[in-house]
Parts: C-alpha cells; sequence; structure tokens
C-alpha cells in the first residue's frame, strides 16, 4: 500500500509540472485536461491514504512483532510523539528520545 502512495506522489508530481508549464505557456486547453488527469491522481492518493489510515495496527495478546533487518525496536515510552501502550506503529529517527534508540540492538 505505501509503495502506491509513493507512486500515486510521484505521479501528482509530474501531473503538477506538466501542468505549469502549459500555463506558462498559455495552452489553456492542455492545462485544463492536465488539471483534470491531476485530479483522478489526487483521488486515488486519497483512498490510498485513507486506507492506510484505518489500519490499526496493535500487537496479538501473547504474540509477536516481525520488522525488517536492521530496525531498530524501542518503547512507546522512548518516542517523542504520542504512541498507545499497544500500539505498533514506524517512527523517523528523530522522534526517537537521544540515547533510547542506540541502547537497543539493530536487529539481525
Amino acid at each position: 500500500m505505501l509503495k502506491t502512495v509513493k507512486l500515486s506522489v510521484r505521479k501528482m508530481t509530474s501531473h503538477l509540472q506538466l501542468l505549469s508549464s502549459y500555463l506558462e505557456m498559455t495552452d489553456y486547453t492542455k492545462a485544463l485536461a492536465q488539471t483534470k488527469e491531476t485530479l483522478r491522481e489526487m483521488h486515488a492518493l486519497e483512498s490510498s491514504l485513507t486506507g492506510l489510515a484505518n489500519l490499526g495496527m496493535t500487537v496479538p495478546e501473547d504474540g509477536a512483532v516481525v520488522v525488517p533487518h536492521g530496525s531498530t525496536v524501542v518503547s512507546y515510552e522512548d518516542v517523542n510523539v504520542d504512541v498507545e501502550m499497544d500500539e505498533v506503529r514506524a517512527v523517523d529517527k528523530n522522534e526517537v528520545r537521544a540515547g533510547c534508540g542506540n541502547d537497543n540492538p539493530k536487529t539481525k
């Protein structure tokens, strides 16, 4: 799903660049067509983001979480963002409190 979102954002960026160039060349017919295409892509992006936003991920009772190789695993208490006690979430490196991520070994 994340790959779909990234692809959609790239397409939309490309559409906006084309739209800008058509406006600079005062080709309003092509600009209008490009705007319609950009809006279709924006609706696709909205659908993908809605799907990602509605994914609720929690650790199952007596379960485990699988993470990619090289990931750093920290507790919800070790981050600067609001994360519930039973919530699983990916955060940026700058959202991990100083000293907390380095104390935990990276996954093998």
